[in-house]
């Protein structure tokens, strides 16, 4: 096996040089790491942040659950 190249199985990529590495190591950093931290942190920003702040009219109100009752809802099924 030559040592002067990395393959990679799961994207078949080969590296050979050092410009090659640096892009494969930045676009693995993002697409294995910062891609889904940031959908994670979306998605409980969403979950656990009050939004009842933000102001809605005695009609909308009505017409279905508030986000406080889908919160306790969706907390209780775990």
């Amino acid at each position: 096996m030559n040592p002067n190249f990395l393959f990679d199985p799961l994207y078949d990529e080969l590296v050979t040089n050092t410009s090659e590495l640096i892009v494969f190591f930045t676009r693995h950093f993002f697409i294995e790491l910062v891609l889904p931290l940031s959908i994670f942190t979306a998605v409980m920003l969403t979950l656990f942040v009050d939004w009842s702040w933000i102001p809605i009219s005695s009609v909308e109100k009505g017409e279905g659950d508030t986000l406080e009752d889908l919160k306790k809802n969706y907390m209780n099924d775990f």
